[in-house]
């Protein structure tokens, strides 16, 4: 599949758009785009205009809030996943987003998105799904920053981090570690510090080369269910 061509099996690869039928699916792939993006370009910032939803197709994204020197990473998103699906019944961007990474987007109007739940109900239900997903992951979220130290989700994020990559005990922080840092909810310095003390228990870092020596023992230190 060429890279910037946009048909009716690119557009059901995105989940939300997997079952809409033919003739909605041809109105949807005249009105989309595809848009390529450099690392660290900003995509839209807090407040701007949500007159367009984006999905993310290859790289990976950044979203965030600033306030004078602070800055929160709300979320880190791979593909294939909706910048923020909520702005269909927004006006304005709740935060900003910007590329980890040379990124492509499939850009879709807000408009046509809205139009297609007025006739599509399956469409409409798989809208709620995802916003409901979303829902889920951002108290999720909130819960393992109010009720775990900054170590216990460092740890929890490792192990995570080593499931998805098959559980080997190595992976690579997948960007910078000022944003591991920001997404964790902690300052540069002590995400550093963080990772020292967890010499103890078996991690290895070289740059952002992790090996898990012992997760049964980082998972006594992240609560985490290894058989969860």
């Amino acid at each position: 599949m060429a890279e910037d061509k946009i048909d009716a099996d690119r557009l059901r690869s995105i989940r939300l758009f997997a079952h809409v039928g033919d003739g909605l699916a041809s109105s949807l792939v005249a009105a989309a785009s595809l848009k390529h993006v450099a690392a660290r370009a900003r995509l839209f910032a807090e407040g701007d205009s949500a007159d367009v939803v984006s999905f993310l197709m290859k790289g990976s994204v950044e979203l965030f809030s600033e306030r004078d020197d602070r800055r929160c990473t709300i979320a880190v998103l791979r593909p294939v996943e909706p910048l923020m699906l909520a702005s269909i019944f927004a006006t304005r961007h709740p935060y900003s987003a910007g590329a980890l990474e040379r990124s492509l987007l499939l850009v879709v109007p807000t408009g046509l998105i809205r139009n297609l739940m007025d006739v599509d109900p399956r469409f409409t239900r798989e809208v709620a799904r995802q916003l409901a997903q979303d829902h889920r992951h951002a108290i999720a979220e909130l819960r393992r920053h109010r009720l775990r130290t900054t170590k216990q989700r460092l740890a929890e994020w490792m192990l995570h981090s080593n499931e998805q990559a098959g559980g080997t005990g190595r992976f690579a922080i997948p960007y910078d570690k000022r944003t591991l840092a920001s997404y964790l909810g902690m300052a540069p310095e002590n995400l550093s510090r963080n990772l020292a003390a967890l010499a103890s228990v078996g991690v290895e870092v070289h740059g952002r080369r992790i090996t898990l020596n012992d997760p049964t023992a980082l998972a006594a230190i992240a609560g985490y269910n290894l058989t969860a």
